[in-house]
């Protein structure tokens, strides 16, 4: 998913058109905010993995929920000095690129992303910030002896001083 975002074409802050600058989500706009961070380019877009509350057990180690994706768009804006002040109309361009982009993506273990919420930021400054969820349904499969990606069980003996003497016994005596 992060590659998919990084191929969206946008216009940077010096106004030369590049990739779309993606990231995990690591409360980066809460620590810029603060100062506790390095700065990193705008328009960017951050990929939050909301983990699955629930998880339904299928067959043989496979199990199956549904996984939220939110995307935290972050955009700067000042003035486009045309009496729109503070009024940061890219960011829905910025929204509309990235649901064009992810609805019908389908990422790793996982059935086509479908749009499910999304939330402007009403109480920004120059930097603005707009989230879109995603949600699809996730197969693991991680916990099934069948996963290609699993490691492959070996049965071992465990280390013993255990000393075993078994007689063989060939017959019963009734009395």
């Amino acid at each position: 998913m992060l590659a998919t975002l990084a191929t969206m074409q946008v216009l940077n802050q010096d106004l030369q058109t590049v990739g779309l600058y993606t990231r995990v989500f690591n409360n980066q706009i809460k620590r810029q905010k603060e100062g506790t961070i390095q700065a990193y380019p705008l328009p960017a877009a951050f990929v939050e993995i909301i983990k699955p509350s629930n998880y339904n057990r299928l067959l043989n180690g496979v199990s199956e929920s549904d996984i939220v994706f939110c995307i935290h768009l972050q955009h700067w804006f000042t003035d486009a000095q045309d009496g729109t002040f503070d009024q940061d109309l890219a960011i829905y361009d910025l929204r509309d690129q990235t649901i064009a982009k992810l609805s019908g993506f389908r990422p790793t273990a996982c059935s086509n992303l479908f749009l499910t919420s999304e939330s402007p930021d009403y109480d920004h400054s120059d930097v603005n910030v707009y989230l879109v969820e995603f949600t699809a349904g996730f197969i693991d499969s991680k916990g099934s002896k069948y996963d290609e990606g699993r490691p492959e069980y070996v049965n071992s003996n465990p280390p013993t001083t255990l000393d075993l003497e078994i007689s063989k016994v060939n017959e019963l005596n009734n009395a």
